[in-house]
């Protein structure tokens, strides 16, 4: 028997060039313009950014439940989610000692849909995740 392992995806908001807020996001949901097949039943974490100087939010998570066409042309596909959640109020990342290399590693987030390299940010976003879960 052959363990299928899970990854985790980092998409990024930028509420600038998207023209509305994270706190607009309603649903466990992403568009991207990247190729997204076989990536069903992995975790996506959604980070908005705002303002400058840049601040960075965990907007939301979520297990990838389909990957559908986009029905925006600007982008490729339109990722929905289950077993996840949005939070608001959304935890600000700034002063995360994993961070800054985070962003760097990430392309400043140019890479779009991408996945998370990164051990130690993704054992943070989960604690994160939880401690915003259990207030």
């Amino acid at each position: 028997m052959q363990l299928i392992s899970m990854h985790d995806y980092v998409v990024y908001h930028k509420a600038e060039k998207m023209g509305y807020p994270a706190l607009d996001i309603h649903n466990l949901a992403i568009y991207t313009k990247k190729q997204t097949n076989g990536t069903k039943g992995n975790r996506i974490w959604l980070i908005a950014g705002e303002g400058s100087p840049r601040k960075y939010y965990l907007r939301a998570t979520f297990l990838i439940g389909a990957v559908e066409r986009s029905d925006k042309p600007e982008f490729k596909s339109r990722v929905t989610g289950t077993d996840g959640q949005l939070l608001d109020p959304m935890p600000l990342l700034n002063g995360e000692a994993w961070l800054p290399s985070f962003v760097k590693e990430q392309g400043h987030f140019a890479f779009g849909f991408n996945r998370i390299k990164n051990e130690k940010a993704v054992e943070s976003l989960r604690r994160i995740l939880l401690a915003n879960t259990l207030r």
